[in-house]
């Protein structure tokens, strides 16, 4: 029998459910979506977009409970995005951190906290990790999709725990009709991209294709012969299958393909090259700004002395990362009488090739499979969710040191980077509307049981109070827990340790408050919101090599808390313009020594504006990112552990502010023909230009990671897309 004992926010979500109940005098049997946990008397979450004409613009939320921002399938096709992570780049509230100025391991922030507190969902089922997201979501492709359904704040979902920042659920596109689209695209940086996206409908039923050929080269800014952006080839495929009717259940599936090639530092992509490169110097770390006095070597702060010459060739400084990836996701769910019965499977096959230049070389393999079975049904005036999950996640590597100072020099080890997780749970939900349907409430508590860490218990409150047809205010409660997983959370070194002493980590566990007020009518629809979110035993790999020869995945001494207030409305000007302005304001309390430099730099304030034209065949969308300040110095730890320039000047304490504009345009000649033209980061702002993303400590130790702005200049792609 699962065993826990309730904390203080459990029993007063406990308790308020009740009360509420007894203080009702109607209740809407509806059903809701039990993979986005979004009880609603209006909406089935998982299937139809409701709402006014201006449902679907930023500013307005999908009609559920729980706050949800959604972005449909056409404004996927106005921002020109090519995968997920260009898709989330600067909208309120929603960004993408960048962890890596050599190899681009990104992540989708949400609420700007850490990229990794963020759970994907492939149509409700949570089958990413920590390992496939670090490269992975770059590979997510948005051919064949419905929405994008994003939730912000912990506990947001039911079935993901784990979101402690909150949840992005990628919905397929069921089809409706026999379809074909292809999309041809080509830019500068050597980009070139080809995809497609088929449908064949049939009685019962119907099968979906999706396929992508990119590539991209890598690209180096200032000079130095380093890149700031890797340069990858990536190639997916993705089949669905949708059956209307078997056994009375309806099920929706897909399975998906992904191969990549990508490699950061030296520029080309003569992977076999680079890795025999292992002496001389082929770059020129004087160039850019505060470069070094000359191209072979730096300064050493400590001394000003300069440091030996760089001598480790081309593969010294590169990371070259081969990843093939398969995965299925599949629901099915029927209606039994008033009760409906929902089953959903995941699972994936995550393999991944790396070569991290002087660090290490490293092979992981992962498998993650997920099982759920619910049952949904009106109890009394109450709607009520029960249901049973089964998570399972392993991870399993071997890795070689290339450093020649570790005691693990060429040696294969196969325990420094491994886990292996079983998790049953069991969840509860309890929704019903109170005063004629204008109060909606959902309460729910979920039970998992990991064979590591033990019993883990997540409460959350949701509750929407209708103003009046337009006007609405959320309020929300809510708990999440994460389970630390490899050396991508952030240090690539425990690959050289001589071991990894995980004995002392702790589950990851955050508590959530967020109330939101939202205004939608045919012309207008606004949001303002204010979070807080406090997150606990944020998981550190801790370098304790200089006492016990290992690395520690240790809690953090303290709590990292992030208190947010963001506004984004639309105003539809006319009937042809949409106006878009976005406000973000960010309050970050930590205690900078007790989290080692750990945790990446984020803005103190953002301001979004953006334009969309549509009249007749033409569709131009304009979009302005104003970036504030952001605190260096506090982020990066600079009392413990001071950053140097090449020359050996200290780093600033704080980022200058910059504007990112993107600009879009689209012609459609024919009912079946439109070509298009993109440029992104219109006027070339680069962090390159303006300070390296390369810094050293006192010591003269050279690292990869100073990072607060664009990576990438100034980009044009052009393209023409068929549909059918």
């Amino acid at each position: 029998m699962f065993r826990t004992q309730p904390n203080g926010l459990a029993m007063a979500i406990a308790l308020a459910f009740p009360l509420l109940a007894h203080a009702s005098e109607s209740a809407d049997a509806q059903q809701n979506s039990a993979a986005s946990n979004s009880s609603s008397p209006k909406t089935t979450q998982a299937i139809v977009v409701v709402g006014r004409p201006s449902a679907t613009q930023q500013g307005a939320l999908r009609e559920d409970i729980v706050k949800t921002e959604t972005i449909n399938a056409r404004e996927i096709e106005k921002t020109g995005a090519n995968n997920l992570t260009e898709l989330m780049s600067h909208r309120p509230g929603i960004d993408v951190q960048v962890e890596c100025s050599v190899c681009n391991v990104r992540n989708i922030t949400l609420n700007n906290l850490p990229g990794r507190f963020t759970t994907l969902l492939l149509d409700g089922v949570p089958i990413f990790s920590s390992v496939s997201n670090s490269y992975g979501l770059d590979m997510v492709g948005l051919n064949g999709l419905e929405r994008v359904d994003i939730s912000r704040g912990a506990g947001t979902s039911l079935i993901a725990p784990e979101s402690l920042a909150g949840s992005v659920n990628l919905v397929t596109k069921r089809p409706s009709k026999d379809s074909l689209e292809m999309d041809l695209s080509g830019g500068d940086k050597g980009f070139r991209r080809a995809s497609a996206y088929g449908a064949k409908t049939f009685d019962g039923g119907a099968l979906s294709f999706t396929g992508s050929l990119a590539r991209q080269d890598s690209v180096d800014g200032v000079g130095t012969g380093l890149s700031q952006y890797s340069g990858y080839d990536r190639k997916m495929a993705g089949l669905g299958l949708f059956l209307n009717d078997v056994g009375g259940f309806k099920i929706k599936t897909r399975y998906d393909h992904i191969d990549e090639k990508r490699m950061g530092g030296p520029l080309g992509n003569d992977y076999d090259a680079v890795r025999a490169s292992t002496s001389g110097n082929p770059f020129d770390f004087s160039q850019g700004p505060h470069g070094a006095p000359n191209a072979d070597s730096w300064v050493v702060p400590a001394d000003g002395s300069l440091s030996s010459p760089y001598n480790d060739g081309r593969f010294g400084l590169a990371q070259i990362i081969f990843t093939k990836r398969d995965q299925f996701a599949g629901t099915a769910e029927r209606q039994l009488g008033e009760a409906r019965l929902r089953f959903a499977l995941g699972y994936a096959r995550h393999k991944q090739d790396s070569w991290y230049g002087g660090d290490a070389d490293y092979f992981g393999r992962q498998k993650q499979y997920y099982l759920e079975s619910s049952v949904q049904a009106p109890l009394g005036k109450t709607l009520v969710t029960a249901g049973l999950v089964y998570r399972y996640e392993d991870l399993h590597s071997r890795s070689v040191s290339e450093d020649p100072s570790s005691p693990t020099f060429g040696v294969e080890r196969t325990d420094a980077d491994a886990y292996v997780y079983r998790t049953p749970g069991a969840f509860l939900q309890a929704y019903q509307t109170f005063f004629d349907q204008r109060l909606e409430a959902n309460a729910s508590l979920r039970y998992d049981r990991n064979n590591v860490y033990g019993g883990l218990a997540t409460p959350r409150l949701n509750l929407l109070w209708h103003h009046n047809e337009t006007l609405s205010s959320r309020f929300a409660a809510g708990q999440g827990y994460r389970l630390p997983t490899s050396f991508f959370e952030l240090e690539h070194a425990i690959l050289s340790a001589p071991a990894v002493d995980r004995s002392g980590a702790k589950a990851e566990k955050s508590d959530n408050l967020s109330y939101a007020l939202n205004y939608a009518d045919d012309r207008f629809a606004v949001t303002a919101s204010l979070n807080h979110t406090r997150i606990r035993n944020l998981a550190l790999f801790i370098d304790d090599t200089a006492n016990s020869g290992n690395f520690l995945l240790r809690p953090a001494a303290s709590a990292y808390t992030i208190n947010n207030a963001d506004i984004v409305g639309t105003w539809q000007a006319t009937s042809a313009d949409a106006l878009t302005l976005g406000l973000e304001r960010y309050q970050y309390r930590f205690n900078a020594s007790d989290f080692q430099g750990s945790l990446f730099a984020r803005p103190d304030y953002r301001v979004t504006l953006s334009l969309d034209h549509d009249s007749g065949p033409w569709d131009v969308n304009v979009r302005a990112t104003y970036t504030g300040p952001q605190d260096l110095a506090k982020f990066y730890d600079y009392q413990d552990s001071q950053r140097y320039n090449l020359d050996g000047t200290p780093k600033a304490d704080k980022s200058p502010g910059f504007w990112v504009v993107d600009l879009r345009t689209s012609y459609r000649w024919t009912r079946s023909v439109e070509t298009y033209v993109g440029i992104n980061n219109v006027f070339d702002y680069q962090q390159a230009k303006k300070e390296s993303y390369l810094w050293l400590d006192k010591d003269g130790n050279l690292d990869v990671t100073h990072i607060w702005g664009p990576n990438i200049g100034r980009t044009v792609v052009a393209g023409v897309k068929l549909s059918y």
